[in-house]
């Protein structure tokens, strides 16, 4: 199940790039009227981003160890318990 989501996080990074790519290129403007250019700027610059951001999803491991203990819990409910 991992490995389908970490090629489904490659997937949209590709997609995500070849986005990026036709808007910078002006391709996508057969599909997309933009009313201004800062529009289109952005539009390339998000899904630049997204890539990245998808990428780095795909080639980070999937467990993280956060150290907890039983009394912090406890503490942290009671905490919460007072505020009310």
């Amino acid at each position: 199940m991992a490995k389908i989501k970490k090629l489904g996080f490659i997937v949209l990074g590709l997609a995500s790039l070849y986005l990026a790519y036709i808007t910078g290129t002006g391709d996508i403007l057969n599909y997309i009227n933009f009313t201004d250019p800062l529009g289109e700027m952005m539009f390339c610059i998000l899904f630049i981003i997204m890539s990245v951001f998808s990428i780095i999803s795909a080639f980070s491991k999937d467990e993280v160890e956060i150290p907890c203990s039983l009394e912090q819990d406890m503490e942290w409910a009671n905490e919460s318990e007072n505020i009310q």
